[in-house]
């Protein structure tokens, strides 16, 4: 039987210029902005999510998070 993975959100705010920043990430709906990314953890590549029927793309790193 497969495991549920339980995860926390530990930040989500809305930037004003429709960006988002999710765990020290900043995403933007507009797909050219996109970066790649790779989780260290795993190797996979981060591509895109999708809050509120919107996809968002890795454009950068939050630079306010702290380590």
């Amino acid at each position: 039987m497969a495991k549920a993975v339980v995860t926390q959100m530990n930040e989500f705010r809305r930037l004003e210029d429709g960006r988002i920043v999710l765990d020290g990430l900043v995403w933007s709906s507009n797909p050219d902005k996109a970066i790649e990314l790779t989780d260290p953890d795993n190797g996979f590549k981060v591509h895109s999510i999708k809050i509120d029927e919107t996809y968002y793309y890795p454009c950068g790193i939050d630079k306010r998070k702290k380590k």
